[in-house]
């Protein structure tokens, strides 16, 4: 029982920087891991201000299927923001923030040379990133009888879980992470293996 393609993301595994030159235009490429929008609008105000002097400093993120943004930053439209995030969502990356910042070099690049341009530096720097594989997955707690711990710890195994604590006390308590699709089974399961004797809670 593998982890379903719903359950598995990729985000960059630290921070990166590019530079590429186009036609004396210097173009720098800088990826950033995010967790949010507000994270990732807070690092593209550091950005800006750290290349406070630049012709323009263009970006896309993307947090989740349901969180992005891009801007040209006074581009002609179409022409940065967006190449961007095609290059992201080609990766299939998600938590990830890119601004390309160019330096004019006083030669024009008209529309499909901004594109080409912008995109390949994104590319660049992703060519230079570690990918990092990660599992969407809900944090459960489970209270139960110590007669019950070797069947709960293999049905942990069956559903690809992991261990993130263990208490003893009168009874045991685990804290486990599970993939998010295979939740709903996993408590279905437990509640049938244990005769219902298992108090869960998800955190």
């Amino acid at each position: 029982m593998n982890e379903s393609n719903t359950d598995v993301y990729y985000i960059p595994a630290s921070s990166m920087e590019a530079e590429t030159k186009v036609k004396k235009s210097k173009f720098i490429a800088g990826l950033i891991p995010v967790k949010s929008k507000e994270d990732a609008e807070q690092a593209y105000i550091e950005i800006k201000k750290k290349y406070y002097d630049a012709t323009h400093n263009c970006f896309a993120y993307r947090i989740d299927a349901n969180n992005m943004r891009y801007s040209d930053d006074g581009e002609p439209n179409g022409t940065a923001g967006k190449p961007i995030l095609q290059v992201i969502d080609g990766r299939n990356l998600s938590e990830v923030l890119c601004v390309v910042t160019r330096y004019f070099g006083g030669t024009k690049l008209g529309k499909g040379g901004l594109i080409r341009a912008y995109s390949g530096a994104a590319q660049e720097v992703l060519n230079k990133v570690k990918i990092a594989k990660m599992i969407r997955s809900k944090k459960i707690k489970l209270r139960f009888g110590y007669d019950m711990e070797n069947s709960i710890r293999n049905l942990l195994i069956k559903y690809h879980g992991k261990l993130n604590d263990r208490n003893c006390t009168d009874q045991i308590e685990l804290n486990v992470l599970i993939p998010e699709s295979k939740t709903i089974n996993f408590q279905n399961e437990l509640v049938e293996l244990t005769n219902n004797k298992i108090k869960i809670e998800i955190l």
